[in-house]
């Protein structure tokens, strides 16, 4: 069977495509740039499809071509089906490329205050994965919800998933530096009677830090409390007052000047950090690549 002929009494797709370059492009020429041929094997294949339908398809004028009246119509056709073609094309590809997804979840506050700034970093380094984030206060049934990673913040403990220590954390008073020079926070942790202490409703709270640093019997005041990190460490940037820094979520703050630990105690929180997969699920090439990024950050930040 020759090269033009696909099935019997069809013409080959290659030569469809010929014909419908050179008539979108109105050159033999420029239709071989595009379809990497040379110029003779495009006047070919044109001439196969005109003998095949026993019609002219072009009225050639020297070095130069025009459509006949059955080559526009036989155009108008072909063209439609070949871009179907094409689109049918970037589905599958786009469907391919979808089975490198990753989801992730995790708390809102440690997806806006640690991941976010350094999230570039992974899609630069893995452009084909479909990275989606879950950010939610709510446990997510990582079955249920399609989630093939979780960082949890707790004690490792949880039905149904394999849990891998991520992240221990400190805890220590961080303010604005116009607080604490305001109110002498660097001169003396009992200061901290004089300033509002403001509060979200993690396990390890005011009370527990005053008193593993010695100062439980010290009477503070308590300001405003918060149901969400995000919002406490904005407040405390804003100067309401001193908020208890979680080491993971308020380090870039810290860095950048916009807050300040004037009382150098640093308590271990009783929680920490958790990589979590579906138990007796085996992750995929995207998730274990999001997993070996995430290790590799936190050990660049919080070397053991």
């Amino acid at each position: 069977m020759s090269s033009d002929h696909a099935a019997a009494g069809q013409p080959s797709l290659l030569a469809v495509r010929a014909f419908e370059a050179a008539a979108r492009l109105g050159s033999f020429t420029r239709a071989a740039a595009e379809l990497g041929l040379t110029q003779s094997a495009i006047s070919r294949h044109v001439r196969t499809l005109e003998g095949h339908f026993t019609t002219p398809l072009f009225a050639r004028h020297g070095r130069h071509i025009a459509l006949t009246e059955a080559g526009r119509a036989y155009f108008g056709a072909v063209a439609d089906g070949l871009a179907r073609i094409r689109d049918a094309n970037a589905a599958l590809a786009a469907r391919g490329r979808r089975q490198e997804r990753v989801t992730l979840s995790l708390l809102p506050s440690l997806a806006a205050l640690w991941l976010a700034p350094v999230l570039p970093e992974f899609t630069a380094r893995h452009p084909g994965i479909d990275l989606r984030i879950h950010a939610s206060r709510a446990i997510a049934d990582l079955r249920r919800d399609g989630i093939d990673l979780a960082i949890r913040y707790g004690r490792g403990s949880w039905p149904g998933v394999a849990a891998a220590l991520f992240a221990e954390e400190t805890l220590t008073p961080v303010c604005a530096p116009a607080l604490a020079e305001r109110h002498g926070l660097f001169r003396s942790a009992e200061a901290l009677a004089s300033v509002p202490l403001l509060g979200d409703d993690i396990p390890d709270g005011w009370e527990s830090w005053l008193r593993a640093a010695g100062l439980g019997a010290l009477p503070v005041r308590l300001g405003p409390r918060f149901d969400e990190s995000t919002s406490l460490y904005q407040a405390a940037v804003a100067g309401m007052g001193v908020a208890l820094g979680r080491s993971l979520l308020v380090e870039r703050d810290l860095a950048a000047g916009r807050l300040v630990a004037p009382v150098p105690v640093r308590v271990r929180a009783s929680y920490a950090y958790w990589l979590v997969q579906p138990e007796g699920v085996t992750a995929n090439r995207a998730t274990q690549a999001m997993m070996a990024w995430l290790r590799s950050r936190v050990l660049a930040e919080h070397p053991p």
